[in-house]
Formats: structure tokens, sequence, C-alpha cells
């Protein structure tokens, strides 16, 4: 559809900056409104359609999405890391952001963010994002503690420290009440989180169970229910990619191709991809290798070591097998079947 005119929102906690341009870069308005929904679609009615509107990626940008979708032809949240001319040609402010940024909309020079098309999968994908925090936050207060016993000169093996069997004699070795009674908090925080954490892990794992798409990743090797949700929720639906190719350079797993003049060309990893999609497919590599059961990933990996492939490339190699297994039997609609890992 040829849009008639190009918005933009410049998005806040507090406040939002609108500028609307016609196909020719004119500017119709310019406003600034509080960050409401109302507000927002009030804006979106003021303007005559069909019309388009771009919000850089944020905390704020898939709610505003939502809002705005139902009012506009069309809603793009771009990547604020490719937007070079806004962040680096120039001043940079509220007022003039908006401006550069439909300047780019109307040459089609953004790249889109994906964001789930339904709300129930937005709402899933948060749930998943709220546990891998809740791990973050275990780790951490984890760290406090061995921090604490660090900066008293007490040595610990790696596990001692937090078994709640020898928690009354690590608390014995430090050497005032006021020491004991802090590290006894950090400890009671930690207990807290990881509560926290485990109930959110059980979650997870009935809708595991219960999600036709992620029930059917269970039974690839290295994938739990952790990683079958992650999965899920990061790739969203398997037609986003043309090719395990796509998907490999989207998980971290391809190679660029950089090539400037007559020189040769290099490949080299990228370094623009999810990190959640790598962690699964690594944190799968590494299970799926190292399992008791003899599965068709650890004999791709011994085939391919026994040819004289170093170590690495062969797990780098059976990565990308484990992330396009799925992804095939997602497109596919089919269950898993080792005989056709190859």
């Amino acid at each position: 559809m040829k849009l008639k005119t190009y918005c933009a929102l410049d998005l806040h906690h507090s406040h939002t900056t609108f500028e609307a341009q016609t196909a020719k870069g004119a500017v119709m308005c310019r406003k600034d409104v509080p960050t409401e929904r109302r507000h927002l679609i009030d804006l979106a009615r003021s303007v005559p359609g069909p019309k388009g509107v771009v919000i850089e990626e944020s905390p704020m940008a898939d709610w505003a999405m939502r809002v705005l979708q139902p009012y506009v032809a069309e809603v793009i949240v771009c990547d604020p890391r490719r937007n070079r001319l806004i962040s680096h040609d120039g001043d940079k402010t509220d007022d003039i952001d908006p401006g550069k940024l439909n300047a780019l909309y109307r040459l089609g020079a953004l790249r889109p963010v994906h964001h789930p098309a339904r709300q129930s999968m937005a709402d899933l994908r948060a749930w998943v994002w709220a546990y891998h925090d809740q791990v973050q936050l275990v780790t951490a207060a984890k760290n406090k503690l061995k921090a604490a016993f660090r900066s008293l000169g007490l040595q610990y093996d790696r596990c001692g420290i937090y078994n709640p069997a020898r928690r009354g004699e690590w608390l014995g070795k430090l050497p005032r009440a006021a020491v004991r009674d802090r590290v006894a908090e950090l400890y009671g925080n930690m207990d807290d989180l990881t509560v926290r954490r485990d109930r959110m892990h059980e979650r997870l794992t009935r809708i595991s169970h219960r999600h036709p798409v992620a029930k059917r990743f269970l039974a690839v090797p290295g994938y739990g229910p952790v990683r079958s949700m992650t999965f899920l929720v990061v790739v969203d639906t398997p037609f986003r990619f043309g090719s395990p190719q796509k998907l490999w350079k989207y998980a971290g797993l391809g190679l660029c191709r950089k090539q400037s003049g007559k020189s040769d060309a290099r490949q080299r990893p990228g370094w623009q991809y999810n990190r959640r999609l790598k962690a699964v497919a690594w944190g799968a590599t590494q299970h799926a290798l190292e399992g008791s059961v003899v599965n068709p990933f650890q004999r791709i990996y011994e085939r391919l070591t026994e040819a004289g492939l170093r170590e690495s490339l062969a797990r780098l190699s059976v990565a990308r097998k484990l992330i396009a297994v799925p992804w095939g039997m997602w497109k596919s609609g089919t269950e898993y079947n080792p005989a056709l890992v190859t």
C-alpha cells in the first residue's frame, strides 16, 4: 500500500514526541503529548491516511505498536543501532529525532525488529524472559555470598557455601556477630530468589508440556522445558527464516562475508545476533554430546572429529543441527525422528 502520511514517535516514559510528514518530506505537524493510550490514538487519528508509523525499539515499543495497529496501515518497530543518521549526524534531541526517523522511513532504510503478531505469544515471551532474569538474580546473589567470604580471606569450595546442610558451619567461621548477621541476610536473599526461580521453572515446565509445538521440541536431545520455551518465543514463527543459514546467522552461528575492492573476501562471525538463541544452541549441544544415551548428534560429532575436523568446528556443526532440527520440525509440522538427523 502506498502511504500518504509518514509518522514517527520518540517514546519516553512521561511524554512522546510525534511528527508527521507527507510523502515528499513536508512536515504536517509536530506535537509533544503524554505517553498514554488515548493520546497515541488521538495522534494516529489526527493525520490523513493511509498512514504508517515508525517507532524505535525500546521497552515500550511493543505496547505502543499494539495500541496503534488498529488505527494505521503500518507500524514498524526499527532497530536503533542501525539508525546512524540519528545517532551520529549532527545534533540529537527529542525535537529532531522524529524528523530524522521519518526521513529514513520514507527512504526505506529502516531494519524492522520482529515482534510477535499475537498478544498471547508476547505474553509467553515475557514469562520466559522473566525466568531468565530471575536466574541472573540468583547468580548475582550467589556471587555476593562468595564475595563476602572472599573479603574475609576464607577459602571455600565450589558448592560448599551454598549447601544448606553446611550453612551453620560456614557462618561459624565468620569472626564477629555483625558479620554473621550480614551474611545470614545474604543467605536469606538467595533463598527467597531461589524459591521464586524454582516456582517459575515449574510453571514453564507445565506450559512446555501443554504447548503443542514446545512439547515436540522436548524429544530433541539437549532440549528441556526452558530451552524448548526459549526457542519457541525467540523464533515465534518458523517462516521468519527462509533457510537454515539465515537461522544460524540470527543465532550467532553463521558467517558474514566481508570484502572491499579487489581484496580477498573474508568470512567472520557476525556481532549482531540473538544471544538467548545462541545460548540455547550451545547449551543443547553440551547436553546432547555429554548425555549417557547415544543420539544422532553424538554420532555426527564423532564422525566429524574422526575425519580430522577440529573439535570446535565439530561442535559448531552440531550446534547448527540442534537449532535447524526443531526449526524444520516446526515448519513441517512433524515429530522428532532421529533417523532423519544426518
